[in-house]
């Protein structure tokens, strides 16, 4: 995805502009920050292929794809995160009491163009500490700023607090800062740490990243499981799934379709830790080549966290 190179100079320009030591209360709003730790989407590598022993009963391949989109996701959240990641460099321009801003400086690809980030801390909905950021820009010259992105967030620290960031690749494009890949739409995460399963949803606004427009939903508990709500083409047509897995792998699926023609129906699934198929209930006999699509026994299917069906 070379989009995720649009404003790295932007960043860069950032990181190189100053440095210097930070005070308690820097640390107190750059505490604010999410990492991509507290962003990502966890899928067992073992949903990516099968075992090298052919699968007697057919792939996973509905899950075999989850592992595409949650790279896909993560390589969104990483090129956030990076702008982000770049204030952590500075000593800020300026301080107020309940105030941060780095910048404004220049970006050196985009002549013509600033930036700045701004982070402001204000009273929650709850009555505690909550923070506001801004990574924005504009032409120089003009009074206003343009979010590019933005985020909010709740508690002590991102680790173990939630919150929500926001791209907006149109921001990119009405300030004339994308290039030839930068991709239109949104994309918006909110993530929650305070307790287990930490949950982590992402929406995809546009087709930005290559993906469906859709609300990605992932939870992950501490062994590795986990669960995974997310969407694949399969030809012309659309899938809609809902997993849960272990933190080998294993897991288990509800699937629902939409046909080019505009045909529904649905389908259930289980696998075993190489992505073989355990257990199939498909009366459409629509997820495999040469019918009948259904197999196994749903008692063969493995235990997983929220199970759906």
């Amino acid at each position: 995805m070379r989009w995720v190179n649009s404003l790295g100079p932007a960043a860069a320009a950032l990181a190189l502009a100053a440095c210097g030591n930070y005070s308690t209360e820097d640390v107190r709003f750059l505490a604010a920050l999410p990492t991509r730790g507290d962003l990502h989407v966890h899928v067992p590598a073992s949903g990516a292929s099968s075992a090298l022993a052919a699968c007697d009963t057919g792939e996973a391949t509905v899950w075999q794809g989850a592992k595409a989109v949650s790279d896909g996701l993560d390589g969104g959240v990483d090129f956030i995160v990076g702008l982000v990641d770049s204030v952590r460099r500075l000593e800020p321009s300026e301080r107020a009491e309940d105030m941060r801003r780095w910048g404004p400086f220049d970006d050196d690809r985009h002549p013509g163009r600033e930036i700045q980030v701004v982070i402001t801390r204000v009273t929650g909905p709850d009555g505690g500490v909550a923070h506001r950021f801004a990574f924005e820009a504009r032409v120089k010259g003009q009074p206003d700023f343009t979010p590019v992105v933005t985020g909010a967030f709740e508690g002590p620290s991102a680790s173990v607090g939630k919150g929500s960031i926001e791209l907006s690749f149109e921001a990119l494009w009405s300030l004339g800062m994308n290039d030839s890949s930068t991709p239109h739409g949104a994309l918006l995460a909110t993530y929650d740490r305070t307790g287990e399963p930490r949950r982590v949803s992402i929406a995809i606004v546009g087709g930005a990243l290559g993906l469906g427009s859709f609300s990605y939903d992932f939870e992950g508990w501490v062994d590795g499981s986990g669960s995974f709500s997310y969407r694949i083409p399969k030809g012309l047509d659309k899938l809609y799934i809902s997993s849960s897995f272990d933190s080998a792998g294993a897991g288990r699926a509800a699937v629902s379709y939409v046909t080019w023609l505009g045909l529904g129906g649905s389908f259930e699934q289980c696998w075993d830790a190489a992505a073989c198929l355990v257990y199939v209930n498909d009366p459409q006999n629509y997820s495999c080549s040469t019918p009948p699509c259904s197999l196994g026994e749903v008692a063969s299917c493995p235990a997983v966290p929220s199970p759906p069906f």
